[in-house]
């Protein structure tokens, strides 16, 4: 076998592999955005907001700035 065929039967098998990683991360992606939109759904779990429906004015604007407090 000659130094090409080595190097390209290198390059399939990396092919390959990044192939396969990409396919497991593409899982691990979907399964963490379901279990955060999971956990956004359940009003127990802490810190997962759900920012679909916002409540209320954002909280930088819920304080008078020095300006409203002038007038």
């Amino acid at each position: 076998m000659s130094e090409h065929e080595q190097q390209a039967d290198r390059l399939e098998r990396e092919l390959g592999d990044m192939e396969q990683q990409s396919e497991r991360l593409e899982e691990q992606i979907q399964e963490t955005r379901a279990d955060w939109e999971r956990k956004q759904a359940d009003d127990s779990v802490p810190g997962a907001v759900d920012n679909r429906e916002p409540e209320g004015p954002p909280p930088e604007q819920q304080f008078p700035t020095k300006r409203d407090e002038d007038d």
